[in-house]
C-alpha cells in the first residue's frame, strides 16, 4: 500500500478533460491515462507535492473512509505517469515530469504490409474515385509479380506479410488469384480489396478460399444511394457477391465512403450489414478532387457517426488504444511498416501517395529492396511524425493517434508536413474511446 506520508504531485503537462461525470488525466508523454469519479478528480487535483496522501484524503468529508481509496488511485496514477513525487524536478529532456516529451524511442518497424495495385482497369467509373480508374492501363507481368514476391520476402524476413491487392478492379487482371494463392502458400496474407461485381459462382469459392479479407465497395443500401457515387445498375451485382462469398464462409468487410449525400444512410447499413460494415470518410483525392461539397468535416464526420447506434465513431479505437497505451506511436505506417506498387511498377510510401513527388523507386529500374532502403522519398517520409508536425507538437493526444493520415492532410491542406482540421475527427473518436471504455 503506498505510503501516507508521501508528497506528490500532478507531472507536468497532464492534459484533463471531463465527459458525463467521467475526469481524465492523461500524460501525454507516455502516454497513459485515469478516468475517475468526482471525488477522485478532487484527490488528484490536490496533489501539489505540498500535502501528504494522509493529509489529502483528510480533506476530504470522510477523509477515514476515503483514505484507503486514495492510496490505492495514487498508486495506479503514479504507474501511468499521472503523478510524481513532490520532490521531482521538471525534467530537463522533456520526459514524464517536465513540459515537453522526449521523442519516444521504438524499435525500427518492419514491412508489414504491401499495397498492390494490380492495374488500373475498372468496369466502374466512381465519381470520387482516388486512382482515378478507368482508363486504359498495363498490368504487372507474371515474372514481376514474381520478382515483387521473392523482394518483399527478402526484405520482411520470416515474417508474415500483408498483401492488399487493388486496382482499378483488381479482377480484372488475368493473374490476380494465381498471385494470391502464391503468396499465400508462402505463409503471406491475403486482402482483396474489389467492387464486387465480377465475383460469381465461378470464382466465388476460389476467392474464399484464398482471400483472408475480401472487402467489397458498397455506399448506401439501395441501388438509388449507391448509385449516387458508384452509377447505376451495379448495386444488385455486388450485393449478390457478399452473399455469395458468405455462402463459401469468407471473411467478407462492406467498405461504405461516407459523404453528406449518403450519411443518412448509416443506419440502414448497419441494419443490414452489422459488424461487417467498415465507414471511411471522402477524401479529396482523384476525381474526388472535383469536390462538389460532398466530403464532410472532421467534426461532421464524427458526429454523423456517433448518432447511429451501433456504430463506434472510430470502429477500432477500443483496440488502438490497447496497443498503443504505455507505448505510443509517432508516426503513420507510410515507407516503412506499408509500401504501395503500381501496375506501372512505380513504388510509393502509401496506396494514397501515388503522386510524382511521392514516386520512390520503379521495380522494372532497380531491386525493390534497394527502393525500400535507399530511397531519398522513403527517408524524407520517414522522418515525418508528431514530433515534427507543428500542430500535433502541441496535442496532448498526439502519442495515441500518430499524426493519423498524412495523405488524408496532404489532399486536404496540400502538404504531408501540414495538418489540416480534419484531425478533429481523430481527437473526438480517441478521448471519446477513452471516456467509453471506463465504467465508474
Amino acid at each position: 500500500m503506498l505510503d501516507v506520508s508521501r508528497r506528490l504531485k500532478l507531472a507536468e503537462g497532464v492534459f484533463y478533460a471531463e465527459r458525463g461525470g467521467k475526469h481524465l488525466f492523461l500524460q501525454p508523454c507516455v502516454p497513459d491515462w485515469v478516468v475517475v469519479n468526482r471525488v477522485g478528480a478532487i484527490l488528484l487535483a490536490r496533489c501539489d507535492g505540498s500535502a501528504t496522501v494522509r493529509d489529502i484524503a483528510a480533506g476530504t468529508v470522510d477523509g477515514g473512509g476515503v483514505l484507503p481509496q486514495a492510496q490505492v488511485l495514487f498508486a495506479e496514477a503514479l504507474r501511468r505517469g499521472i503523478l510524481v513525487d513532490g520532490d521531482t524536478p521538471p525534467a530537463r529532456d522533456g520526459g514524464v515530469g517536465g513540459g515537453r516529451c522526449a521523442a519516444l524511442e521504438r524499435p525500427k518497424p518492419a514491412l508489414g504490409v504491401v499495397h498492390l495495385k494490380l492495374t488500373n482497369q475498372c468496369n466502374l467509373r466512381c465519381n470520387y474515385c482516388y486512382a482515378e480508374s478507368g482508363r486504359p492501363s498495363g498490368v504487372l507481368s507474371w515474372k514481376e509479380l514474381e520478382s515483387i514476391a521473392d523482394s518483399v520476402k527478402a526484405i520482411s524476413g520470416p515474417r508474415s506479410v500483408e498483401y492488399v491487392l487493388s486496382g482499378g478492379e483488381p479482377l480484372l487482371h488475368p493473374l490476380a488469384l494465381q498471385f494470391a494463392e502464391r503468396v499465400k502458400a508462402s505463409g503471406s496474407t491475403v486482402h482483396l480489396l474489389t467492387n464486387g461485381t465480377l465475383i460469381d459462382e465461378g470464382n466465388a469459392g476460389r476467392i474464399a478460399k484464398v482471400a483472408d479479407l475480401v472487402k467489397i465497395s458498397l455506399d448506401g443500401s439501395s441501388e438509388a444511394a449507391h448509385a449516387e457515387t458508384r452509377g447505376k445498375g451495379n448495386f444488385a451485382r455486388a450485393e449478390r457477391a457478399v452473399a455469395l462469398l458468405l455462402e463459401y464462409g469468407a471473411n467478407v468487410q462492406v467498405a461504405m465512403t461516407v459523404t453528406r449525400a449518403n450519411r443518412g444512410d448509416i443506419p440502414a447499413m448497419v441494419e443490414r450489414f452489422g459488424p461487417r460494415l467498415a465507414l471511411q470518410p471522402l477524401f479529396k483525392a482523384g476525381r474526388g478532387r472535383e469536390d462538389d461539397g460532398q466530403a464532410l468535416t472532421g467534426v461532421e464526420y464524427y458526429q454523423a457517426l456517433a448518432a447511429v447506434t451501433g456504430v463506434a465513431p472510430m470502429g477500432a479505437v477500443a483496440k488502438t488504444l490497447q496497443e498503443v497505451r504505455g507505448r505510443g506511436v509517432r508516426r503513420c505506417a507510410m515507407a516503412e511498416r506499408e509500401i504501395s506498387i503500381a501496375e506501372t511498377g512505380d513504388v510509393y510510401p502509401c496506396q494514397l501517395l501515388h503522386a510524382e513527388e511521392f514516386r520512390a523507386g520503379n521495380i522494372r529500374e532497380q531491386p525493390l529492396a534497394e527502393i525500400y532502403e535507399e530511397s531519398p522519398v522513403f527517408k524524407r517520409m520517414r522522418g515525418v511524425s508528431v514530433d515534427t508536425l507543428s500542430k500535433c507538437s502541441e496535442c496532448a493526444l498526439r502519442y495515441l493517434c500518430g499524426g493519423a493520415c498524412r495523405a488524408r492532410d496532404f489532399y486536404e491542406v496540400g502538404s504531408v508536413e501540414a495538418v489540416g482540421e480534419f484531425c478533429a475527427y481523430e481527437r473526438e473518436a480517441f478521448l471519446g474511446g477513452i471516456f467509453d471504455s471506463v465504467e465508474l
